[in-house]
């Protein structure tokens, strides 16, 4: 029987949408091993394994008891793409006894699968559910009480000094969550803490919501990560600009003084990228002399180099989920990219962390420490292939797109407070992009797909309303 969402706003399908919302949990279990919690038996990996299990088996349910709706041409294509690569590249590397596919049990390349199937599951769910503003705001909501108290964390035992060994590092410099215990999870999770505080605020109102923006900051600002702060700046830089936008009086003439304001917010902006260099790393105590933080730059360039490498060995297959960064540590993976920038690296003995011949050129990756290539984006196209780059690409310009004819809507009376929501979870998506992009531990790309379908949700939203007024 067909449930007219006129009459409620609520998805019926409670069963997955609850599932949906308890991933949040996800950001409380920790990376590392700490003496409160039970590490060697439930980490978040396991978690989340555990929860796509739980959505799957949700998602069966009422399947038998609502049905399913088609999936839209473009998601379907994905998918099929998706899991063709994913079969086809294990098949390959059995067969061509390549040592990164044939180092581990077969159930590792499942799990390690998760969290893309997860990703595009609630991609689906979120479609079939047919979700609303409610559904949306339930599980922004859950993740925004769980960011909150790190928030709260951080300013007690980082800001009070409340002592507590779990909560900050062994010298004492910056924060550690008890919780999501690695310290770059916790600084990306203070990004989502002010974009969801400024979202309910425009929704809601109230000052509870703007006491916990601020708590969102000081918690980007407790960890001392050089990207997230200069994140934290490019999602402010964005959201004065809709606001200098949509905050003038239809009819207004554009005066000089709009002019000057945006221009003295671009300097502000420029000189905020400074700043969050120069007090991350002088707090965190590396990279203090200028020939240091180039070395840290040419490391990370020189990962984003072999990263490119290994999209040009393997374009179709992917190195597979959660595999392809281990082909930038091959020795199999030819220096193209790599050695027109550094010459010839089977030589290259420069120093630089973790990236000596030693730990790059060997016969199996899986023996040394590398977690990641330290880029979300990047592991995305080394794991995928060219299934990664167009999914990136796809959304890179989705957003884009959408904020683009945002801001070329005429401005009327109301225009502020229909915009600065849409504008809200769109300086949000692009500051945690760009702080994923030094990123190693980041995997919920469940999250990546409500607050992308919340996007469009907001943009048809604005578009509707604006139809309603005229």
């Amino acid at each position: 029987m067909s449930v007219d969402r006129t009459a409620s706003n609520a998805s019926p399908r409670r069963l997955t949408n609850a599932v949906i919302r308890l991933h949040a949990i996800y950001f409380l279990i920790p990376w590392e091993h700490v003496s409160y919690f039970p590490g060697q038996f439930v980490g978040p990996y396991k978690v989340y394994v555990l929860l796509f299990v739980l959505l799957c088996a949700a998602w069966a349910v009422e399947v038998i008891r609502f049905g399913a709706r088609k999936p839209t041409p473009g998601f379907a294509v994905a998918t099929l793409w998706f899991w063709l690569i994913f079969w086809a590249g294990i098949v390959q590397g059995y067969v061509w006894d390549d040592p990164i596919k044939t180092s581990v049990p077969f159930y590792w390349f499942l799990a390690d699968a998760v969290p893309y199937a997860d990703g595009m599951l609630v991609w689906y769910l979120i479609h079939n559910n047919r979700w609303g503003k409610e559904e949306f705001e339930r599980v922004l909501g859950s993740v925004f009480w769980i960011a909150l108290a790190m928030g709260v964390e951080s300013i007690l035992f980082y800001y009070l000094r409340i002592p507590n060994p779990y909560s900050l590092n062994h010298e004492g410099q910056f924060f550690l969550s008890m919780f999501a215990r690695h310290h770059i999870v916790a600084s990306r999770l203070g990004l989502i803490l002010v974009g969801a505080a400024f979202y309910f605020y425009w929704r809601r109102g109230g000052w509870f919501y703007l006491f916990a923006s601020l708590t969102g900051i000081l918690l980007v600002f407790s960890t001392w990560r050089r990207v997230p702060i200069f994140a934290l700046f490019l999602g402010a830089f964005l959201l004065i600009l809709f606001f200098m936008k949509f905050r003038r009086r239809p009819g207004a003439k554009k005066k000089m003084k709009s002019f000057f304001v945006s221009f003295l917010t671009a300097l502000v902006f420029l000189a905020c990228i400074g700043v969050s260099v120069m007090v991350g790393t002088r707090v965190r105590g590396e990279f203090l002399e200028a020939s240091n933080l180039s070395m840290s730059v040419k490391e990370r360039l020189f990962q984003y180099a072999r990263a490119v490498d290994v999209f040009f060995e393997r374009p179709f297959l992917g190195g597979g989920p959660r595999q392809g960064f281990f082909y930038g540590y091959s020795k199999d993976t030819p220096a193209r990219m790599s050695a027109y920038f550094y010459g010839d690296i089977t030589r290259y003995e420069s120093g630089i962390r973790g990236w000596s011949t030693s730990d790059l050129f060997q016969e199996n990756p899986r023996k040394s420490v590398p977690v990641s290539l330290h880029s979300l984006p990047m592991n995305f196209i080394v794991d995928l292939g060219l299934l990664g780059l167009v999914l990136l690409m796809a959304m890179l310009t989705t957003g884009v797109k959408y904020s683009f004819r945002i801001m070329r809507l005429p401005i009327h009376e109301d225009s502020l407070r229909l915009m600065m929501p849409f504008a809200v979870i769109f300086s949000t998506i692009a500051a945690l992009f760009v702080a994923v992009s030094t990123t190693a531990h980041f995997y919920p790309y469940w999250l990546y797909a409500v607050l992308f379908r919340f996007l469009r949700y907001l943009y048809n939203e604005v578009i509707q309303r604006r139809l309603w007024i005229f």
